[in-house]
């Protein structure tokens, strides 16, 4: 007998994670094994998220429930669903260099808010820097602008020392 409670509570769960991600990444998991899957969720846990082998028949309703049907289509074979909660380029960061690797993970698709994305596309994803370090080449750029005007304001006063200790040097010498 089939217990449709457990059905409806799994098709819930993903629902309030697909909403809550910031990237989904659809790859297949055919041919890695136990060991390796269970290291690469620990190494998408330790960038702060989450992965899974999903069941696609669930896993479309629940699609098709978030208007989300053109990932539909990708939902054949194994399915292994990463949710990407803080940072979109992290995760796919982590898929990467795993399927560098082990050549078995193959990527099927990603969302990206409400954009759906190709290997080609997740790739490219996957070679952008880390928000820490976009965050830290932000502020770079916008201290720049602070400290050249810091520096043209100090120029007048800088040579006004090196003027004054020139005339303090030269009268030394005089006397």
């Amino acid at each position: 007998m089939v217990d449709y409670s457990k059905k409806v509570k799994y098709i819930a769960e993903f629902s309030e994670k697909v909403k809550k991600a910031k990237v989904l990444v659809l790859s297949t998991c055919d041919g890695i094994s136990v060991e390796e899957i269970n290291l690469l969720r620990k190494n998408i846990r330790g960038v702060g998220d989450e992965a899974r082998v999903v069941k696609n028949t669930l896993l479309k309703r629940v699609m098709k429930d978030l208007k989300h049907e053109g990932l539909c289509k990708f939902l054949a074979g194994s399915t292994f669903l990463t949710f990407g909660y803080k940072d979109p380029v992290a995760p796919v960061k982590v898929l990467f260099d795993f399927a560098d690797k082990t050549k078995a993970l193959k990527f099927k698709c990603g969302l990206l808010g409400d954009k759906i994305l190709s290997a080609t596309e997740l790739e490219k994803l996957s070679k952008l820097p880390s928000r820490e370090i976009i965050l830290s080449q932000m502020l770079s750029v916008m201290q720049g602008p602070m400290r050249n005007m810091v520096s043209v304001v100090q120029g007048p006063i800088r040579k006004l020392a090196y003027a004054l200790q020139a005339i303090k040097d030269k009268k030394e010498k005089a006397a």
